[in-house]
């Protein structure tokens, strides 16, 4: 789940925050109040399950720029005056604070980059920048314990680099970070002769990645492509439980005795269902029901390491080489003039960045501020919506990016 930075009254203002200082009345600040309920449900929706007695398992994934977002606007008591369909939705990172705490085991947070930047349009000297903020941003909410917790690693938009050596560089910066495992969408692996879908999908592979006579590895879940989209379409709980149950099946079928681990994945607060729909009528009834279904376990994906691959993956993958996304290629962040144009002044300020930083003459408050402001510049909204609204919105963070550089010379 995201918001992106953007530029408003000559200051810059989190897109949320926007949304909720438009008309009381109008469809953006109607829409901006269900994001609000969005980016709270997971956590509310696992405290009344825990609380009723039963172990809810859900991964969820948040962009840097939205949990300080979320922190603000839980501060200044903007969402304690929020009510959406009757509900007050009150400090929201209090929330997460206490049910990270109180049932840990049943949340799993993925790091993410800070801007939920596009790695595969982002100057790779600025990557393990993007992965620390978000760490540190987590860190300072949540606590270090907490950020211990956080093995996996969710590339935004699952933006995968196919280029063997780039690959290499960025799994080597996450496991520098300590995180274990990523996951990534099935087409930008190549998959192995005679393997069905299940066989690639539904199994946590060994990625390994070669280059000039150099291996990197790293843990790999894969999203489960037909549920995720079931997912987000409003698949009921007896749905969901009939495809895993095919899954498990395919499995025996195919002589396998790990089983299956189904990880659908849908964006939360995209669309009507996952909005409205699918918390109340899909995640409680499943949770709810478990005894229903004793031959399905709920697993968060490192408890599904923990539990069935103590000494590795028994499979390994290989990632294609042209990469991809959830949504295929890299099309929607590569293709067309102004798109271009933006990616080439990023890189140029990414090298002035890195020039000045190089000098030394930059305090740590001014290197603080300079480097959140290059990292917004590289946000991937700016780039993937081909507008000139969003690409004036980057041009507008590109020249403040600049003129505070130009200042701290």
């Amino acid at each position: 789940m995201h918001q992106p930075p953007i530029w408003i009254d000559d200051r810059p203002i989190g897109n949320l925050e926007k949304m909720l200082n438009g008309e009381p009345n109008s469809e953006e600040h109607w829409n901006a109040q269900w994001f609000a309920l969005a980016y709270k449900n997971p956590a509310r929706y696992v405290e009344k399950l825990a609380q009723a007695g039963f172990s809810p398992r859900i991964v969820v994934d948040y962009s840097g720029v939205l949990l300080a977002e979320m922190a603000k606007l839980s501060d200044d008591g903007t969402f304690d005056r929020l009510h959406v369909d009757g509900e007050q939705i009150g400090n929201v990172i209090a929330l997460w604070r206490w049910v990270l705490s109180e049932y840990s085991e049943m949340v799993e947070f993925t790091g993410t980059a800070y801007s939920h930047c596009y790695f595969p349009a982002t100057p790779p000297r600025d990557w393990e920048l993007q992965i620390t903020e978000w760490r540190r941003i987590f860190a300072d909410l949540f606590g270090e314990a907490a950020l211990k917790n956080v093995r996996g690693f969710w590339l935004p938009e699952m933006g995968t680099i196919g280029e063997p050596k780039l690959a290499m560089q960025l799994i080597w910066l996450l496991k520098k970070h300590g995180y274990e495992w990523l996951i990534l969408p099935s087409g930008t692996l190549e998959r192995p002769e005679g393997w069905t879908t299940p066989e690639l999908e539904n199994r946590v592979h060994q990625l390994v990645i070669e280059a000039d006579g150099e291996t990197e590895t790293i843990l790999c879940a894969v999203r489960d492509t037909e549920m995720g989209i079931r997912q987000q379409s409003g698949q009921n709980a007896d749905g969901c439980i009939n495809e895993v149950r095919h899954r498990q099946q395919v499995f025996r079928d195919r002589g396998l005795s790990t089983p299956p681990l189904v990880v659908p994945t849908s964006d939360g607060e995209n669309g009507n269902v996952m909005m409205f729909e699918f918390f109340k009528n899909t995640f409680v009834p499943l949770f709810q029901n478990t005894a229903s279904y004793p031959d399905v376990e709920f697993l968060t994906v490192s408890q599904y390491i923990d539990r069935y691959l103590p000494n590795g993956a028994e499979t390994e993958v290989k990632l294609n080489v042209e990469g991809g996304s959830w949504i295929g290629g890299h099309q929607s962040w590569h293709e067309g003039d102004r798109r271009q144009d933006i990616l080439r002044q990023v890189e140029e300020l990414s090298r002035e960045f890195a020039e000045l930083e190089d000098k030394g003459n930059l305090s740590a408050e001014e290197w603080q501020i300079a480097k959140r402001e290059l990292l917004l510049c590289e946000t991937s909204c700016f780039v993937y919506w081909n507008s000139d609204f969003w690409f004036d919105l980057g041009e507008k963070f590109l020249e403040r990016s600049r003129q505070t550089l130009l200042q701290f010379k």
